[in-house]
């Protein structure tokens, strides 16, 4: 089951008493009166809703409604008609197709289940917590409180009631139970969200049992996306950072090894489709510049830069620069091993260019030092030079290659304002979260990327 929040409602009580001669009276009531959504089948919404999910995948979507499916003891209200096809949109897009992309159209047919309940209240147990939703028997997904429909969070519904689905049909390893066997409690809305952040959970409700921490965990990886997640484990204490990544290995594995299915490559289909179709800030770059990301490696003897290419203006400045460094010395012969952007504050960040000799042996580093301005709404950035921090070791190496650079890599970083972003073509899923780079704001044509990394 999925768990929002936790909701504190006044429970009110109606008893309506009947006499036996009122049977007669409810005899004569035509309730169809009573039912704004009369039984009809064949409404554009039902045509809409075969041809797209009973047809293609043998799914029956149910929306009209039928206490038969939730707990009787529950009150829970239908759905509005207006919010029945975008949350079904948010099924196919942000589910079904990227699993049929990654998977394949045989595991997504097999796998998802066939029937999908939609209520339009949350539903509220007696302790005043909302359930979102529930998975059962490997076979039908509830999902409540789609009257307050946002699709983010209804992704985050769909794809954690789809992994308890995947979790009956294919077992959870049990080397994940052991992660923090010794930190679940059952009653989990009683454990605060830093609570559940410090012990390694990525929200209160993860913290109830294994099986709710696998969901939470794998829906987080998917839905939020990577930098939230790295992001959150960097707040957390050492303890509940470990656990965090324990988890996340034990799901990658799960999915690639047990499931079958590249869970990079998926988790990069979701993302683009929320990126592309919701743009939230939680799943932009800049948010996790210099919080998460410190460090971007360029190399342009790489391959991801034949893969994916770069911009022309910055290799003419990259290869001016490569030059200089060569030319330095006839017998060291120096080569540029690569440029790295060392973001070390909120407004400082080092330019640092590694080389060796070319008959190989100690690597060297020659850093520049930058102010920049970083916007981390817009991913807007400005970097310009400043003094050097220093005048020995690293700083003083720069006075070598100060020439070349102040024609090259100077005046490109400075001459232009930048937007950082993921790197804006398609890659492959086990490049997706480690390329990022920064795009001219008025000419997307001159851009440079590199492989971020979290530590200088």
């Amino acid at each position: 089951m999925k768990t929002i929040n936790k909701i504190l409602l006044p429970l009110l009580s109606v008893f309506l008493l009947f006499g036996a001669c009122q049977k007669e009276i409810i005899k004569d009531i035509d309730f169809s009166k009573y039912n704004d959504d009369a039984p009809e089948t064949n409404t554009e919404l039902d045509k809409w809703l075969t041809s797209t999910f009973l047809d293609e995948y043998n799914i029956k979507v149910v929306y009209r409604y039928n206490r038969y499916y939730h707990d009787v003891e529950r009150n829970v209200t239908p759905p509005k008609l207006e919010a029945v096809k975008p949350t079904m949109e948010s099924v196919l897009n942000g589910y079904l197709l990227p699993y049929r992309k990654v998977a394949g159209e045989e595991f997504i047919k097999k796998m998802a289940p066939k029937e999908w309940i939609l209520f339009g209240s949350v539903s509220i147990a007696s302790d005043g917590t909302a359930y979102a939703g529930t998975a059962s028997a490997g076979r039908r997904v509830n999902l409540y409180g789609i009257n307050n429909y946002s699709e983010h969070g209804a992704l985050s519904v769909i794809h954690h009631e789809f992994v308890h689905i995947l979790n009956q049909l294919v077992s959870i390893p049990t080397d994940f139970q052991i992660i923090s066997k010794q930190d679940y409690k059952a009653t989990w809305s009683s454990t605060p969200a830093d609570t559940a952040k410090k012990y390694g959970f990525v929200s209160s409700y993860a913290s109830g049992s294994y099986t709710e921490d696998y969901a939470e965990t794998a829906s987080s990886l998917l839905v939020n996306g990577q930098a939230w997640y790295d992001s959150y484990a960097n707040e957390s204490s050492t303890y509940g950072k470990q656990n965090l990544k324990l988890k996340e290995q034990n799901v990658v594995k799960y999915y690639n090894m047990d499931l079958k299915v590249d869970f990079r490559e998926l988790q990069m289909e979701i993302q683009k489709y929320m990126r592309n179709k919701l743009d939230p800030q939680s799943l932009r770059f800049s948010p996790y510049l210099e919080s998460v990301y410190k460090t971007m490696n360029i190399n342009l003897n790489s391959s991801i830069y034949a893969k994916y290419n770069i911009s022309s203006k910055f290799k003419n400045a990259y290869d001016i620069m490569r030059q200089a460094v060569l030319d330095y010395s006839t017998s060291a012969k120096y080569n540029l091993d690569y440029m790295q952007l060392r973001f070390e504050a909120e407004d400082k960040v080092t330019v640092r260019l590694a080389f060796t000799a070319a008959a190989g042996g100690t690597q060297y580093f020659a850093d520049y030092s930058f102010a920049h301005t970083l916007d981390k709404q817009t991913g807007k950035i400005k970097f310009s030079k400043v003094d050097q921090a220093g005048t020995t070791g690293t700083f003083a190496n720069a006075n070598m290659f100060m020439s070349g650079f102040s024609s090259s890599i100077l005046p490109y970083l400075e001459e232009t304002t930048f937007e950082a972003d993921w790197i804006r073509i398609d890659v492959d899923g086990a490049d997706f979260n480690n390329l990022a780079g920064f795009y001219e704001e008025s000419n997307s044509s001159n851009y440079f990327y590199g492989v971020i990394g979290q530590t200088l």
